[in-house]
This record gives structure tokens, sequence and C-alpha cells, in this order.
């Protein structure tokens, strides 16, 4: 069980920065799975950057904010182990989905480094099967849970409380 106290603490400190203050998460995580969605989005026209995308490697939470140089970096670590279960778990698999999701994209990519178009083709179903990825993770990151699934979409009333 949470301690609920310790949890409005943490809200009332993470006002004003980009750490939600409902979920304690923070969508600039994602910025470290935009990296390798962009690579993979122009691998179609440079296909040297396969080499890039093999070389990406994960970083859990932590070693993003670790990494980011960010003001608040020290509070969205210091917060990210009183996430509220709700939130934590769906969020956890979301990250292990697009983990997974870039290990077999490597995997598949990699043979194709000869065939410039097929490499194209294939990276952009990758791309847009993590940004999908991104964007459900930014909906949990914002209160947003729902099945594990990213073809369910949100109701109107729901976008609307996102923003």
């Amino acid at each position: 069980m949470q301690d609920t106290s310790m949890i409005d603490h943490y809200r009332q400190l993470v006002r004003d920065t980009t750490i939600d203050d409902r979920t304690l998460l923070s969508t600039d995580y994602f910025n470290h799975f935009n990296e390798v969605i962009m690579l993979l989005s122009m691998l179609g026209d440079m296909p040297d950057m396969l080499d890039e995308i093999v070389a990406w490697t994960p970083k859990t939470y932590r070693q993003h904010f670790e990494d980011s140089g960010l003001a608040f970096a020290p509070l969205a670590i210091e917060v990210f182990d009183h996430v509220p279960a709700e939130f934590r778990a769906p969020f956890d698999e979301t990250i292990n989905d697009m983990n997974s999701l870039i290990v077999e994209a490597v995997a598949t990519l990699a043979p194709m480094g000869d065939d410039p178009e097929m490499l194209g083709f294939t990276a952009g179903d990758y791309w847009r099967r993590l940004q999908e990825l991104v964007d459900q993770g930014s909906a949990i990151v914002h209160g947003s849970v729902r099945d594990h699934n990213p073809a369910v979409t949100m109701d109107q009333s729901e976008i609307d409380d996102l923003f």
C-alpha cells in the first residue's frame, strides 16, 4: 500500500515542472525513444543511419534523467519510486514493449543493409509502431490508463482532460 501523504507531498513538489502532478511521471522520458524513431524515419533516405540504430541502447527512466541535465531531473528520479501503481504498471509495460520492439527492429533491419528500399519500407513500419507506443505512454503519463492496447482510443472528454 502506498503512502498517500507522501504521494500528495510529491504532487505539490512537481507543480510547475513537466512531471504530471497526478501520475508523477514525465513525458520527457520519451525523448530517448524519439531519437530512435527519428533515425528509423530517415532510414529509407539515409541507409547509413542503420549503424546509429544498431548502436542505440535503452535507458531506464532513472538513467535518462541522470543524463538529461534538466533542472527538474533529480526530482523526476526521486518521485519515480512513488508513482501510483495504477500508472506505474502500464507505464512499465509500455516501456518494455518499446524496448522489445526496438530489439526486434534491429534484428530485422540489420540484415537488410544492402536493400535500401526494403530497409526504408520496413523501418517505416517500426517507427510508426513505436510512435503509437510513445503516444500510449504519453497518455499514461497524463493519467489515461486504458487496456494495454494502442488500438483503443480515448473519447473527446479524455482528450480534453489531457489539455
